[in-house]
C-alpha cells in the first residue's frame, strides 16, 4: 500500500503513555515513506511499525517529532542526511529489521539528542563487539541501547577498544568502517520480485503466509515492547 495522503488523513491520532501525540500508520503494508508532509508536523510521536518499509528515508523536515516507531519492517539501509530532516528524535525503535552491517548504522551518529535506541532482532547486533560499538559510535546522549541502560563502563571499555591513544579511531574501528555496505543503495527503487526466480518467489510466499500466521503474536510483543520504551522514556 502506498504511503499517501488520504491514509495519512484517515489514521488515527492518539495522546499515548508518556503524553505525546501519535499518529498511528502501522499493519498498513506500506512499502515507501512518502507524502508525510501531509502530517504537517502536529506529531510529536510516529508509529510506522508492522509494515513492509525498506529504507528508512524520504522524510520531510519534521521539527516536532521525537519519537519514531518502526518495528517489524524490513528496514535494511538508512538514508545519509535523514538526522537533518528530524533534528529533535530522541527515541528510534528498530527492533526486526535487515540492518547487516555497523557500517550501515553510520547516519544514526547524526542525532545529536537520541536517548534510546532498539536494534534488537537486527543481523547487525550479531556482529563482534556490536553493543560496545553502538555506544562508541552513536551520540553521547545515548543513554539506552536495546533496553538496557548504557553503563560508565562500556563506554570507557569501547573507548579502549575503538580509539588510540591520541583519540585517533583504532586499527580495529578503521577496519569496521571500511567494510563496504552490503544495504541496498537508497537511489534505487526495489520492485516485488526483482531477481527472484519462479522458486524463489513461491518460497518468499510460504514464509509470508508463515508470518501471518504468528502476525498477532508478534504485535503483542512489539506492542510490550512500545510500552517498555515508552515506560524509559517517562523515567527518563
Amino acid at each position: 500500500m502506498k504511503l499517501t495522503a488520504d491514509l495519512i488523513a484517515s489514521s488515527p491520532t492518539h495522546i499515548n503513555a508518556i503524553k505525546d501525540r501519535e499518529l498511528d500508520l502501522s499493519s498498513n503494508s506500506i512499502t515507501v515513506i512518502e507524502n508525510l508532509g501531509a502530517t504537517r508536523d502536529l506529531n510529536d510521536s510516529l508509529n510506522l511499525c508492522h509494515n513492509n518499509i525498506r529504507i528508512l528515508g524520504n522524510f520531510p523536515t519534521l521539527d516536532r517529532l521525537q519519537c519514531l516507531y518502526l518495528a517489524d519492517n524490513q528496514i535494511a539501509a538508512v538514508e545519509r542526511d535523514l538526522a537533518q530532516y528530524l533534528p529533535r528524535l530522541r527515541t528510534l525503535v528498530l527492533t526486526n529489521n535487515d540492518l547487516g552491517d555497523l557500517v550501515d548504522l553510520e547516519p544514526l551518529r547524526q542525532f545529536g539528542s537520541l536517548e534510546i535506541l532498539s536494534l534488537v532482532n537486527n543481523p547487525v547486533m550479531r556482529r563482534t563487539h556490536a553493543r560496545l560499538w553502538c555506544v562508541w559510535r552513536m551520540s553521547e546522549t545515548l543513554r539506552v541501547l536495546d533496553f538496557e541502560r548504557v553503563k560508565q563502563s562500556e563506554r570507557v571499555e569501547a573507548k579502549r577498544l575503538f580509539e588510540t591513544k591520541d583519540g585517533a579511531p583504532s586499527d580495529l574501528a578503521n577496519s569496521i568502517l571500511n567494510v563496504k555496505s552490503t544495504a541496498p543503495s537508497t537511489a534505487n527503487t526495489f520492485e516485488p520480485g526483482e531477481g527472484l526466480s519462479p522458486t524463489d518467489v513461491k518460497e518468499k510466499t510460504a514464509e509470508e503466509l508463515q508470518k501471518e500466521q504468528s502476525k498477532a503474536e508478534l504485535k503483542a510483543k512489539i506492542r510490550d515492547e512500545m510500552a517498555q520504551v515508552q515506560a524509559m522514556e517517562e523515567y527518563i
